[in-house]
């Protein structure tokens, strides 16, 4: 693209770029990392919720993210399901009953895959990528953030993808998209790819 707008909030926050270092690059190469929202606010942003999504362009940097996208590009052209990862049967049999039950039914489905820990992450992420309906668009879990304001997260995903985007966040803290509350196909897509690529990255020790 020629020219972009990025919307960002003039206050100053520890989870994205301060105003300083906006200002501070202003005229200068930069390498921004960002995410477009396709509905609510739609707009380009700051990605990932943390300051390092704006850096100065040098020699070393613009190599860096270059290889980084290679990589990543080439972990998501020979990614595949692997049904031999720990936990695959028993995350497989509660995804199977996502889309067919409602209400509390659906939320224990929820709670029974954040049960499972870390060590089901990687057959979650595998088996994720489900665009079924939910039959009750909401899911509760334990705000367990150290600063948090609610005891409980309240969200309205719309599709299986959805769901598990939020148990995996609950699970590991990490955020790949923002499709909690529903998205667009592309987001949805970007966010699978994101949660892909994190788990290629991650060892793979736990047993069934």
């Amino acid at each position: 693209m020629s020219s972009t707008t990025v919307r960002f909030y003039p206050r100053d926050a520890a989870y994205k770029p301060s105003n300083e270092a906006v200002l501070g690059l202003a005229g200068e190469p930069a390498i921004l990392f960002l995410t477009r929202v396709d509905d609510g606010s739609v707009g380009v942003y700051f990605a990932g919720y943390t300051p390092d999504a704006l850096k100065p362009a040098t020699d070393l940097t613009l190599a860096t993210v270059r290889a980084e996208a290679v990589r990543q590009a080439r972990i998501l052209e020979s990614w595949q399901g692997d049904t031999t990862l720990p936990q695959y049967a028993k995350v497989r049999a509660l995804i199977a009953r996502l889309g067919r039950v409602r209400g509390v039914q659906q939320q224990r489905v929820f709670d029974r895959l954040e049960e499972l820990g870390e060590a089901a992450v990687p057959a979650i992420i595998a088996q994720m990528d489900d665009r079924r309906a939910l039959r009750t668009q909401a899911i509760s879990l334990v705000n367990r953030a150290p600063d948090a304001f609610e005891g409980i997260r309240h969200y309205g995903p719309e599709q299986v993808v959805d769901g598990l985007d939020a148990v995996l966040n609950q699970i590991t803290g990490k955020s790949f998209g923002d499709i909690v509350n529903g998205g667009s196909d592309r987001q949805r897509a970007a966010t699978v790819a994101g949660w892909r690529i994190y788990a290629a990255d991650l060892p793979c020790t736990a047993s069934e």
